[in-house]
């Protein structure tokens, strides 16, 4: 495995390491489960679903964590302290090991976040033949990353769109999909992709605000009538998307883009809110 830990400290297994000492990334496998969150003023953000996805993704291969979620967010509490860093992506990762001592990894990452002009104008992003064999379980294994990030940078894209063999868009390589109809939006079904933390909220939003959302497939062949499309994902929150390959969209001139970006950004405060209170009650800050 990649030694991406970043700044001065990871955790494994509980123990604080210095970046230096990054020999047991070389341990990990490409079969073990990860997470990434994101880190918002010292926060972990939406930590509680994050949790229970990385749960489900292991309860899948019939494995069950020992450790706590009170002693992960102490871990990543622990980090934002010591590495002096309060706005960053946290990857948590369990590995059976292979002597039967599982791993546990609980560190920063170098995330490509966008720049604040692609929320008002939209990214670029293409199309990228591309199926996950188990879209539902998060794991090192079930990534296509550097064939991806070749694609992207080649086409100066930020993200890549997967399609299946019939020309149908299930997710980003990195991120969910959302096309905007006259009707509403359209996201690919749930056994299709796997369930972002961020696209669950957005699907919630979407109900609050009476917006309507149909899980179904859209085919490329239907991009050129679309109103608009954006990305979901831990790292770019709520993204529009101002091209698909040589398609221009004007997502951003549409009304439920915006109100879905206010409702999102305000989710997200809500969010941090509740777990600094949580921190607190635990003595965590």
């Amino acid at each position: 495995m990649k030694k991406e830990a970043v700044l001065d400290y990871f955790i494994w297994n509980s123990e604080l390491v210095s970046t230096e000492k990054m020999s047991i990334f070389d341990e990990i496998s490409p079969q073990s489960v990860y997470e990434v969150m994101k880190v918002v003023e010292g926060i972990p953000l939406f930590f509680g679903e994050h949790m229970d996805r990385m749960h489900k993704s292991l309860k899948a291969l019939g494995i069950k964590l020992s450790k706590s979620k009170d002693e992960i967010l102490y871990e990543i509490t622990r980090l934002v302290e010591k590495n002096n860093c309060r706005s960053i992506n946290v990857k948590l990762v369990y590995d059976k090991g292979k002597s039967g001592k599982p791993h546990f990894l609980t560190y920063f990452i170098k995330g490509e976040f966008p720049q604040e002009s692609a929320y008002n104008e939209g990214v670029h992003t293409i199309l990228f033949h591309g199926e996950r064999e188990t879209p539902n379980i998060k794991t090192l294994g079930g990534s296509f990353k550097e064939q991806v990030q070749k694609a992207r940078e080649r086409e100066g894209a930020y993200e890549a769109l997967l399609t299946d063999k019939e020309g149908n868009i299930a997710e980003g390589s990195r991120s969910n999909v959302f096309f905007i109809k006259e009707d509403g939006l359209y996201t690919p079904p749930g056994k299709n992709v796997l369930l972002g933390v961020t696209r669950t909220h957005v699907m919630r939003l979407c109900e609050q605000l009476g917006i309507m959302v149909k899980e179904e497939l859209i085919n490329k062949s239907e991009l050129e009538h679309l109103l608009g499309a954006f990305i979901t994902g831990t790292t770019v929150d709520v993204l529009p998307v101002g091209s698909i390959d040589d398609i221009q969209l004007s997502t951003m001139e549409n009304q439920q883009m915006k109100t879905l970006i206010k409702a999102y950004n305000e989710e997200m405060k809500r969010d941090i809110q509740k777990t600094k209170v949580i921190l607190q009650e635990k003595n965590f800050l």
